[in-house]
């Protein structure tokens, strides 16, 4: 079914639509449920959405900027929405958005979705990434949006069990893209690069978090804060994440034994590690090393 969303959106180009999906056979049960996925072109100022006004709610909105500019007030403040950079918003609440008086024009594309089975995600999402996160257009999270428009109109999305896939896969690409700029160090503050080459240098010697804060200049509270936002890790979460990563290759290609690899990755006893390792990987490191009904695995990245 086709529904077109907008109020007074004036429609430049056949390409700008909306599709809507009702589909019954998941309107019950554990299932994600894809509401819309549209393309808009807005020129008239009279265009205007109020959170709390709405009545097609409950919904989670990611609306996501080409060209030109909208605006969204959330709380009180005021964003300049501009292109690669989207809006995050809960429908019904105490948001607004619109075509501002100076801007020409707002091209767009969005998604709606119903708030079953992703509530938990979509607000850690938001935590994560902000009410406007900045999203390159070429990110696999935009061209995948890009995709399930362009599969709407040619009639792909033909049942729920299709478009719950979709807005679970949309959710992973967020998360994936979250983590992803996470990880990119060069967009890292200077102290977080110097405190994560310190620990790569001197794991095996580190023996609180004080001696990373202090390599940095920073105290250990401020510094904690400011490691797990921009990493997604705690400081020791990031050493440990270290310590497994080699404790894997000796336990695979040298004869160490536990004890002797416990102390060459910084742990002072065996029965640390062991205890370390199993938390981390969920079997202890003599069973890995054996491989005895286990995967044949000769490395584990931890991210």
């Amino acid at each position: 079914m086709k529904v077109i969303y907008g109020g007074m959106v004036i429609r430049m180009s056949t390409d700008y639509k909306t599709y809507g999906f009702r589909f019954l056979d998941t309107a019950n049960g554990p299932f994600c449920q894809l509401f819309a996925v549209g393309y808009e072109y807005v020129n008239d100022y009279r265009y205007i959405w109020d959170g709390l006004k709405r009545v097609d709610g409950p919904l989670f909105l990611f609306q996501y900027t080409i060209s030109g500019y909208g605006c969204v007030e959330m709380n009180g403040e005021t964003f300049q929405v501009g292109p690669g950079h989207a809006f995050m918003v809960e429908i019904p609440s105490n948001h607004r958005y619109y075509l501002p008086e100076k801007s020409n024009s707002w091209e767009f594309y969005y998604i709606l979705i119903r708030p079953n089975a992703i509530v938990e995600q979509w607000e850690e999402l938001v935590k994560q990434l902000g009410r406007v996160p900045k999203i390159p257009e070429d990110s696999s999270v935009i061209l995948f949006l890009k995709n399930v428009f362009s599969a709407a109109g040619k009639n792909h999305i033909s049942d729920g069990f299709r478009a719950s896939s979709i807005v679970y896969q949309f959710i992973m690409e967020l998360y994936r893209f979250s983590n992803a700029y996470k990880k990119e160090i060069n967009t890292w503050p200077a102290t977080i690069k110097t405190a994560v080459e310190y620990m790569e240098e001197n794991y095996a010697s580190l023996q609180s978090l004080e001696d990373i804060a202090d390599a940095v200049g920073l105290s250990k509270y401020h510094f904690t804060r400011t490691f797990k936002k921009t990493t997604g890790y705690t400081p020791i979460e990031y050493v440990t994440k270290i310590r497994l990563e080699i404790a894997v290759k000796l336990l695979r290609h040298t004869e160490l034994t536990i004890d002797e690899i416990a102390r060459e990755i910084g742990y002072s006893t065996g029965s640390y590690f062991i205890k370390v390792f199993r938390q981390w990987l969920g079997f202890p490191p003599g069973e890995f090393r054996l491989g005895k009904d286990l995967a044949y695995v000769n490395q584990f990245t931890f991210d």
